[in-house]
């Protein structure tokens, strides 16, 4: 018989030992890792603070933005005339990367021309907008379970109403991986996807204003979540937009979201790259935004930005508003709750536009 190698027969003890303890292991609870963070004291590299007007020029190179939409082409398909008195119509346009943007487009039948306020509105990862524009007004009785139907319901009040499925939702994207696939391939060429969200939410605004009922100087945007991101961002991009309510966007501080916040909540596209080097959420909203009309649904437990986070915004958008004589014209909901769109925070929304958008 053949001796065997004591290499061999150390490698084969050293497995069998592994593959005992992985058996022991089996079905004993693992200590969970503490959630990896960078260090708190980090400080941005080459730091060139920018503020005021030269802050928008700035927010537009780092979302790879060029000439904002202006004239945009879409197609219009199938439409219907419904019992509750609205003209509903699929619309469709396409993003700078040649994908298609669908929507549904809704218009109170009988409206006069050019006097109708229009309102983009925008769904959170999970929605689309099939599911803001259903018939049903209604959320289920969970928090998990989303609000249907705000969008129509939201013509039903008056306005006009564009509903998009925006680009990062489940509909859009295959798996999450071709998403974050995508955020490293674009990263070279300094193109974020959150510079094609906001392009995405600005062009739908274009096409809602093109309608000959539509006030084209009478333009919101709203979202949930993702939506809600793509509406303050848009909103800061381009000063042609009335007025924003970003619902959960994550508008606060993106400093302390890194350090304070729930890293695992966010995927790429929230994470500028560079931004902190000029400036921080609140220098935009107070720069880019201000005195525009600005309503933030922000609830104190929102795992996508932390109240420390909106605290910080508070203490430099206020002073903003103040400052241009229209402390009314931002508004910040801070409900004790998680991030949800209820119900009552839809009436918040309402009267927001109600009051920023109708004359």
């Amino acid at each position: 018989m053949k001796p065997v190698s004591p290499i061999i027969l150390r490698f084969g003890l050293i497995s069998a030992a592994a593959t005992l303890l992985g058996l022991l292991l089996q079905g004993t609870p693992q200590e969970e890792l503490p959630r990896y963070r960078i260090p708190r004291n980090i400080t941005p590299a080459y730091p060139n603070p920018v503020r005021g007007r030269a802050i928008r020029p700035k927010v537009l190179e780092l979302l790879g933005l060029g000439e904002l939409p202006k004239a945009v082409n879409f197609k219009t398909g199938e439409s219907e005339t419904t019992a509750d008195g609205l003209s509903i119509t699929s619309v469709s346009f396409l993003n700078s990367l040649g994908e298609t943007v669908p929507g549904v487009l809704i218009i109170p039948v009988g409206a006069r021309t050019d006097s109708l306020p229009g309102v983009v509105c925008m769904p959170g990862t999970g929605g689309d907008a099939a599911r803001m524009t259903q018939a049903r007004f209604y959320r289920g009785s969970t928090d998990e379970d989303p609000l249907m139907g705000w969008a129509r319901e939201l013509s039903r009040r008056g306005f006009a109403t564009l509903s998009i499925t925006l680009k990062g939702t489940v509909a859009r994207r295959r798996v999450f991986e071709d998403w974050d696939r995508e955020a490293r391939l674009l990263a070279p060429y300094g193109r974020p996807q959150m510079g094609f969200l906001v392009e995405e939410a600005i062009k739908a605004a274009r096409v809602l204003a093109s309608q000959p009922m539509v006030d084209s100087q009478r333009i919101g945007l709203t979202g949930f979540s993702l939506g809600g991101y793509a509406a303050w961002w848009a909103a800061a991009c381009d000063p042609w937009i009335a007025t924003a309510a970003p619902m959960c966007g994550g508008l606060g501080s993106l400093a302390l979201d890194i350090h304070e916040g729930d890293p695992d909540r966010q995927s790429s596209f929230h994470y500028i790259p560079g931004l902190l080097r000029y400036f921080d959420h609140p220098e935009i909203v107070a720069s880019c935004i201000a005195p525009r009309p600005l309503m933030i649904l922000a609830p104190l437990h929102d795992p996508d930005m932390p109240a420390s986070g909106v605290d910080q915004l508070l203490r430099v958008a206020n002073p903003a508003y103040l400052k241009a004589g229209h402390p009314e014209k931002f508004k910040v909901y801070r409900p004790d709750d998680g991030h949800v769109f209820r119900v009552e925070y839809f009436e918040w929304m309402v009267e927001w536009f109600q009051a920023s958008l109708v004359k």
